[in-house]
């Protein structure tokens, strides 16, 4: 009996933090969630009397799941990347979004799954220093010219992505992009691209690494986040934007399993994706919302020309469904190619 009792009472003191603690919505960090929070987070706090916190992450839902097996959730409503959420939903680490809470009619097509409510489009895409290399590569073909355009380059740490780029730089069609990258011969085609290129890659793991290095000069041509180079385009900064060489895909807001804050956070998710917090978001950041009255709203895309949204017919988008599939192998094999 006592040992019974030692049990419930350590279950009851393990569950009281996380019952206490505020609501926690969990993103990507930067100045983009300094904007959120003044103009998201905080109103919605505000309005419904809410304690809320925000934290950062880097996309890793490894500490989702942790968290969600121990038993001990301390987020409650997280940014997520599309494969993430897809496998992370059927893994039961996220609670299925509740549509009359939300209205699901509100989204662009692709942008709701059974866990997930679309909060934001991003992409990559070349940019440079106009300054330094005003006449720089304008599609994956010229990046790999370094006769023609010399200087380091610089793409992301990963398979995902980078193996698409690979292949467009070799002449692939945006449409066969994905079904050649899933047979063998496109695969070894994609690397051995990539050796091509070697000497003169660099590679990043965050999101500010390429803009430092065009900055300081020490690459001359990156593909980075486009939102990142938009902001800085806006503020001022000679880059040039090479939106042929786009890649996007969306990042969905889902409530982590066992949130003491369900409920408020299914209400969080409403009024995250709802027009108006974002039409006011659009003002101070160049958003690429999933909301379609936003997205589609020309007075918005006017006034943000470069908004993602208004140049993703030149993109290719990026396959959640591919990425489950061969994601595992094909990051294992990068990872090797990397340390050869």
């Amino acid at each position: 009996m006592r040992r019974w009792i030692a049990g419930l009472v350590a279950l009851l003191l393990a569950a009281a933090p996380a019952a206490a603690r505020d609501l926690t919505v969990v993103a990507g960090g930067g100045p983009l969630q300094d904007h959120m929070r003044r103009v998201l987070f905080e109103p919605f706090a505000r309005a419904h009397n809410i304690p809320l916190r925000d934290a950062t992450y880097d996309y890793n839902i490894g500490p989702i799941r942790a968290m969600v097996q121990a038993r001990n959730v301390t987020w409650d409503v997280v940014m997520v990347e599309a494969p993430d959420l897809r496998q992370g939903c059927e893994d039961g680490i996220f609670e299925r979004i509740d549509w009359t809470v939300v209205p699901r009619e509100r989204f662009l097509p692709g942008g709701t799954t059974d866990c997930g409510a679309g909060a934001l489009g991003w992409g990559i895409a070349v940019f440079f220093d106009e300054r330094r290399t005003p006449q720089g590569p304008a599609t994956y073909a010229e990046f790999w010219d370094v006769q023609r355009f010399p200087g380091r380059r610089a793409l992301r740490m990963g398979a995902r992505m980078t193996l698409e780029i690979a292949l467009l730089s070799d002449g692939v069609p945006a449409a066969e992009v994905y079904r050649v990258l899933a047979t063998p011969e496109g695969q070894r085609r994609a690397f051995a691209r990539l050796d091509s290129l070697r000497p003169h890659l660099m590679f990043w793991r965050g999101g500010q690494q390429p803009f430092d290095w065009v900055g300081s000069g020490e690459v001359a041509y990156a593909v980075g986040f486009v939102g990142r180079a938009a902001n800085a385009m806006r503020a001022g900064q000679p880059l040039a934007l090479r939106w042929d060489t786009l890649l996007y895909a969306y990042d969905y807001w889902a409530v982590v399993r066992g949130s003491p804050h369900r409920d408020a956070a299914m209400r969080l998710i409403a009024h995250l994706t709802a027009e108006e917090p974002l039409r006011e978001l659009a003002r101070v950041w160049p958003i690429n919302p999933v909301t379609a009255a936003v997205a589609r709203d020309p007075a918005i895309r006017a006034a943000n020309p470069l908004m993602m949204t208004n140049f993703t017919d030149r993109g290719v988008h990026i396959s959640t469904e591919f990425w489950l599939d061969h994601g595992t192998d094909l990051e294992q094999r990068f990872t090797a190619w990397l340390n050869r």
